[in-house]
């Protein structure tokens, strides 16, 4: 319940189905899953420095036949401390993208960049994910994860933490099954954040 309390302060949506989705539907979602988190540092080819938060999601394969893809989100609320301790919030809403090649095998990659630029170093320090599906307007959260310390979470619930000044993107691909029934990742392409 904690997490609910601390999810609705972070994230100005409603919890709550507005009534387009089924019990049915809902109940057939219940599997959808964030099957894996990683965090790294990465370098562009011009040296720019970048942490990451790599998110794994899975879902029942024919769910997306039956539903439109545009409609499941990812809500990412991360927290990033620098080397003089300072910490930082950066927030990021963004829809997953539409056109799924037919042989979809359930399994979404995500990837949060986060530019160190003048901060020199970074580390993730905590998070908090929803992955859910939108329900006319409300999101209806399918899968949640978090990591971080307590004190981290009462700063995220206290929004005492200052907002992210540096370069924020989502990356995003799928597995799918090709023809020749080779299995294949799509190109990676950006996420558009969401004003929520």
């Amino acid at each position: 319940m904690k997490i609910y309390l601390l999810l609705a302060v972070l994230f100005t949506g409603h919890l709550m189905a507005s009534g387009e989705l089924s019990e049915q539907e809902l109940k057939r979602l219940k599997d959808v899953e964030i099957s894996g988190t990683r965090t790294d540092t990465w370098k562009s080819d011009d040296r720019e420095k970048f942490e990451t938060l790599e998110i794994n999601t899975c879902q029942n394969m024919n769910d997306p036949v039956e539903l439109d893809m545009t409609r499941f989100r990812m809500r990412l609320v991360v927290e990033l401390t620098d080397k003089e301790k300072n910490t930082y919030l950066v927030k990021f809403t963004g829809n997953a993208l539409g056109n799924y090649e037919s042989g979809y095998q359930g399994e979404d990659y995500w990837e949060l960049y986060m530019a160190h630029g003048d901060l020199e170093r970074l580390d993730v320090s905590g998070y908090i994910i929803q992955y859910g599906i939108m329900d006319g307007g409300t999101f209806v959260p399918l899968a949640e994860k978090q990591d971080g310390s307590t004190e981290m979470m009462d700063r995220m619930r206290k929004k005492t933490t200052r907002l992210f000044p540096g370069k924020v993107y989502l990356r995003h691909s799928y597995q799918y099954e090709d023809t020749t029934a080779r299995m294949m990742i799509s190109d990676q392409r950006n996420i558009r954040a969401i004003k929520e």
